[in-house]
């Protein structure tokens, strides 16, 4: 792979490796775009080296790592992560236009063995062939090889979890109780988590769109789940959560005068604290299963499912239906009631 510097202001030089040793190509004074161009044109000639098969997956990697950074950059870390971790241990050292079905079978089977999930083994095998597609779209390689490989068929399927009423004040009160190995830092802190829970139980916001919410988001009536650069929603669309006698309550106990409603922490430190928390009330559960509740409760009360699709901001009314619908009062028991054999 080749790259530019801009080694004094305006003159740009292009390096890159070839047969073992460093290159490089001083370029005077020129544009970054008449750079960029230069850089493109040496990689072109060293794919020429690497004929149809091109680079190999652990170069190719990098440059689809800096377009992919700059075009999704909420969405990079994860596709960046299965790469370092997973795909390049593997098939790094194939050449992108060589990677064929059948080393990708060979991926797949190995990792369902190792245990891992059927729908994490789908996530990375989208990331290859993402990869592989960018590829293809620069003309870096004429065509990929990659092509009828099937997700690995998932054969659980259970309900999502949510949380009852009582769970719920079971966990609200676990955070208050008080430790003694805690001081008056930590102890806020868990008084802020437990408005935290409320909050997200009532209003259904991914953990993600809960962190990045600022108080200008807030109204009198409604949340103002936003999409923008850097705090995008996982559908990339805004939308409006109205608020109530919960949410409302929480929100006034989570005022402190900072701009984000919430505590300032990582997001991993967050899922870790609600994991802890509820199995110290006796009700296991990871903090996605605040979302389940708020819909589970919504459809439980009768509200229609298209209307909690709105509310949860599902992109598709199938997720909604297939985690939910169960829940509808009469669901199933009425449409059999009619039927005398």
């Amino acid at each position: 792979m080749a790259s530019k510097h801009q080694h004094r202001p305006g003159y740009w030089r292009i390096m890159w490796v070839e047969g073992g040793r460093q290159r490089s190509r001083a370029l005077g004074r020129v544009t970054e775009a008449e750079a960029e161009a230069a850089r493109i044109a040496v990689e072109r000639e060293l794919a020429g080296a690497h004929g149809a098969a091109g680079p190999a997956l652990t170069d190719w990697a990098v440059e689809y790592g800096h377009w992919r950074a700059a075009e999704y950059p909420d969405s990079w870390y994860s596709v960046e992560s299965i790469l370092r971790c997973h795909l390049l241990p593997s098939l790094g050292s194939l050449p992108i236009g060589a990677i064929t079905r059948r080393e990708v079978e060979a991926y797949k089977q190995g990792r369902i063995a190792a245990g891992a999930a059927p729908g994490t083994v789908t996530k990375e095998l989208r990331v290859l062939l993402a990869c592989l597609r960018h590829a293809v779209s620069l003309e870096v390689i004429p065509a990929h090889r990659v092509k009828g490989v099937r997700a690995p068929q998932d054969l659980r399927s259970r309900p999502p979890r949510w949380l009852t009423r009582e769970e719920l004040l079971a966990v609200y009160g676990e955070e208050l109780k008080p430790r003694k190995s805690q001081n008056e830092e930590d102890q806020e802190l868990h008084r802020q988590y437990r408005w935290t829970w409320q909050l997200l139980a009532n209003t259904g916001l991914r953990r993600t769109e809960a962190l990045q919410l600022h108080w200008q988001q807030v109204g009198k009536e409604e949340i103002r789940v936003l999409s923008e650069p850097g705090a995008r929603t996982k559908s990339a669309r805004w939308r409006l959560v109205p608020l109530n006698p919960g949410s409302t309550a929480a929100l006034e106990e989570l005022r402190r005068g900072r701009s984000y409603v919430l505590p300032e922490v990582e997001a991993t430190s967050l899922s870790r604290a609600f994991a802890r928390t509820t199995e110290r009330a006796g009700c296991p559960a990871g903090i996605h299963a605040l979302r389940h509740t708020y819909c589970a409760h919504l459809v439980q009360a009768g509200v229609p499912l298209r209307t909690v699709q709105v509310l949860a901001g599902h992109a598709s009314y199938a997720t909604t239906e297939r985690h939910y619908a169960h829940l509808a009062p009469g669901h199933l028991r009425d449409a059999v009631q009619s039927l005398t054999l």
